[in-house]
């Protein structure tokens, strides 16, 4: 039952990992064209990668957690999970960083 579990979460983690690297691969410059100077689409952009940063955030505390609980008992899988959670505050980084972008291009003092 264990190895099932384990299965599960590295599986679904791939997923998000996946799912965050594709949504964080988008370069400021392709941002600024696919937006141009449209509030609502700068202000959507910068709200999603604020998001994104916010859960990669949260699964890579999750996975630090996890493997500081884990470093005396398997030493492999708590190197794992360090891993992995490294893997995450990179994304956040970055989803953070795009998020900071999108918000830098919005134009001050705009009521909607």
């Amino acid at each position: 039952m264990k190895p099932l579990i384990t299965y599960g979460i590295l599986a679904v983690s791939s997923v998000l990992v996946g799912t965050l690297i594709t949504g964080c691969a988008t370069p400021t410059d392709q941002a600024t064209r696919q937006c141009g100077s449209d509030y609502s689409c700068l202000s959507d952009m910068a709200l999603k990668y604020h998001q994104q940063a916010d859960q990669a955030s949260s699964l890579a505390q999750r996975y630090e957690l996890e493997a500081e609980a884990m470093k005396g008992q398997d030493a492999e899988a708590a190197k794992q999970r360090h891993a992995r959670a490294q893997a995450y505050w990179s994304e956040a980084k970055q989803a953070d960083e795009l998020a900071r972008d999108y918000q830098s291009q919005l134009p001050h003092n705009v009521r909607q």
